[in-house]
């Protein structure tokens, strides 16, 4: 494993008003192997979407199943850099595998533009995602793309996706980047940065990893106002939860 990842004082600084921050490798080659095995052992069947999205799969919740998911959610390098972002208590609740296959000419991975936060509503929105590159990503291959202080806006509309009737979208004005990464770099967002991908048009797989953490005692909109800790996929992996 890496030792764990300190952010200098700029580096908050520049999460707090870009709303994003490349953190660099966060996992060694070990981990990596093992994540990318965990990827392929757990990737369901049925891809995510309609007829025309057969090459997008995404596999949530597996830290109870695996190990090595386990331990990068809740022990990896990275949540030291975490806990500086988001206060001194930090609870992990929700992981997914999104990968995607090859694109042809009418098949479509695209992940439009959208808030996390625009899919689980937060209350107070004190959350963040950690997207992790399992293979080089570029914009050949479906790399991220993110929007630089669209946190400032807050949560804004979101509609069924064009492309993909299971996926959200929301309208972007602003320009986005794109936001390529070798394999094992990972990048954290806030919850109301708007973000994406792009089509796979290379020949291989592009898998990645996504978690989100999150303040312990933030509330599950979207889930009737329940506290994110009544969520069995929820638990503590910085400081404690009072109460």
């Amino acid at each position: 494993m890496l030792p764990p990842i300190a952010l200098a004082t700029a580096d908050v600084a520049s999460y707090r008003e870009q709303g994003w921050l490349r953190l660099g490798r966060v996992v060694d080659d070990a981990e990596l192997a093992a994540l990318r095995a965990e990827e392929e052992r757990f990737r369901l069947r049925h891809a995510y979407g309609g007829p025309q999205n057969q090459t997008l799969f995404v596999n949530a919740q597996l830290c109870r199943r695996s190990e090595p998911i386990r331990r990068f959610c809740t022990a990896g390098a990275h949540l030291p850099a975490v806990v500086q972002l988001l206060g001194p208590n930090v609870c992990f609740t929700h992981q997914q595998f999104v990968t995607k296959l090859p694109d042809g000419d009418t098949q479509h991975s695209d992940i439009p533009m959208h808030q996390d936060d625009g899919y689980g509503r937060l209350e107070p929105p004190i959350d963040l995602t950690l997207w992790v590159a399992l293979v080089d990503t570029d914009e050949r291959n479906g790399c991220l793309w993110l929007v630089p202080r669209s946190h400032e806006s807050g949560l804004v509309e979101h509609g069924r996706a064009a492309l993909n009737p299971v996926l959200r979208e929301a309208r972007v004005e602003a320009r986005a980047i794109a936001v390529p990464m070798r394999a094992g770099e990972g990048v954290a967002f806030t919850g109301l940065t708007l973000h994406g991908s792009g089509p796979n048009r290379s020949s291989a797989l592009r898998p990645s990893l996504f978690v989100r953490y999150c303040d312990p005692h933030v509330k599950m909109v979207s889930e009737g106002g329940r506290p994110v800790l009544d969520d069995p996929h929820s638990w503590m992996v910085a400081g404690e939860a009072r109460g």
